[in-house]
């Protein structure tokens, strides 16, 4: 059997051959091949490292066709190279979820915080069910968006979620390999098991041996650095590499992201509990309508005081908010007054402003209008949806 002719991988993974063995030889001299360099020659059963065949590069014959190369998913790994795993720590691993949170969770919130102020916009502010179809919609577009986002990223070629990336790490089977979108999404949800735990389950990965978070043990998956497993596991960094950066996008993002979403929360929820003191208003004067349409229909005209409709008097007819309500300011108009002094506390913005019923008479039917033409002077945002302009 001649070996003297060889075939070896170039840093690309490209083959490259057939050559003479003191051509290996040489390029070994330079550098161009090194230790770990995989090589084949007649007679080999498949690539090996060019350090466990240096005995043999003098043996001379020209080789068939070698056999295929490794798959690249699964590159043949010499000693050296399984022997020295950097697995990623416990500060590594949590900066790059905060990253991932950030990625999935900012563009989340902006879409609730608008979907809020929309729903905040055309709902009575009494109206319940559109805040609770948000929250329930929100958890659910938040589950399918970070299941889609983890497994799909971790069973890329990347191996890992952008937040992995920069962080310099990537996840792996037990044995090293790439892992599939079946197993990806298991490990997705198996991290469910690390949330019932307290945190507990992710805190396993600062103490256990591999640094295994609970739901890696479940999944069989690795946390290792990107260069784990590869043909460079020399470039493999030790420590928390990366976790400073992740803070320092973390702040440069989320803080300033945070105070604006902040205020627009804040301006929404004041317009809201505005709108929640308005409406105390309209629950009062829905007696007082019963009470003028009676009226009408026993006298044939509107009352001209709250004593004339058998009703206590104005300052009596009040609630935490509303000072009073009067039917006879006008005939024919129930006026709600706010206030913001004692023993009332509405909201400034409202103290001293008034929604006005102005009722007319259809058909022998009253209808009541509370718009700006009824006299209401409350702005157009605060008011119930049916006094809006």
């Amino acid at each position: 059997m001649n070996g003297n002719v060889w075939y070896y991988l170039g840093s690309n993974r490209e083959k490259l051959g057939p050559v003479p063995a003191g051509d290996i030889v040489a390029a070994i001299s330079s550098g161009v091949i090194t230790a770990s360099t995989l090589v084949w020659r007649e007679g080999l059963v498949d690539w090996v490292p060019a350090s466990q065949v240096m005995s043999e590069l003098r043996v001379a014959s020209p080789p068939p066709f070698p056999p295929p190369l490794p798959p690249s998913g699964l590159a043949f790994r010499s000693e050296s190279r399984t022997d020295d795993i950097v697995y990623a720590g416990f500060l590594r691993r949590w900066a790059a979820l905060f990253l991932d949170q950030l990625i999935i969770g900012i563009p989340l919130v902006v879409v609730f915080v608008f979907l809020a102020i929309a729903f905040g916009s055309f709902k009575p502010s009494d109206d319940q069910s559109g805040i609770a179809i948000l929250q329930v919609a929100y958890y659910l577009l938040y589950f399918i968006v970070g299941a889609l986002y983890y497994a799909g990223q971790e069973s890329s070629k990347h191996q890992a979620t952008l937040g992995k990336r920069v962080l310099g790490i990537k996840v792996t089977d037990n044995e090293g390999n790439r892992i599939g979108f079946g197993n990806a999404l298991g490990r997705w949800a198996a991290a469910a098991l690390s949330y019932l735990t307290f945190y507990v389950g992710f805190l396993m990965a600062g103490f256990t041996d591999r640094k295994r978070a609970l739901h890696d043990m479940v999944a069989g998956t690795l946390v290792v650095d990107r260069w784990a497993y590869s043909d460079h596991p020399e470039r493999q960094q030790r420590g928390n590499s990366g976790c400073v950066i992740a803070f320092i996008i973390g702040a440069v993002l989320f803080i300033p992201i945070v105070a604006i979403l902040a205020a627009i929360a804040i301006s929404q929820y004041q317009d809201y509990v505005i709108r929640a003191q308005v409406s105390e208003g309209s629950y009062l004067a829905d007696g007082m309508k019963t009470a003028v349409a009676e009226y009408v229909q026993n006298y044939n005209r509107f009352p001209a005081s709250n004593a004339d409709a058998g009703l206590a008097n104005p300052e009596s007819i009040a609630g935490s908010y509303v000072s009073q309500v009067d039917i006879g300011t006008q005939p024919g108009k129930i006026v709600v007054s706010y206030s913001s002094h004692p023993p009332q506390k509405a909201n400034a913005t409202i103290d001293g402003h008034v929604l006005v019923f102005s009722a007319v008479v259809q058909g022998g039917n009253i209808e009541w209008i509370c718009n700006s033409t009824a006299g209401t002077t409350i702005l157009n945002k605060h008011r119930p949806i049916v006094c809006r302009d």
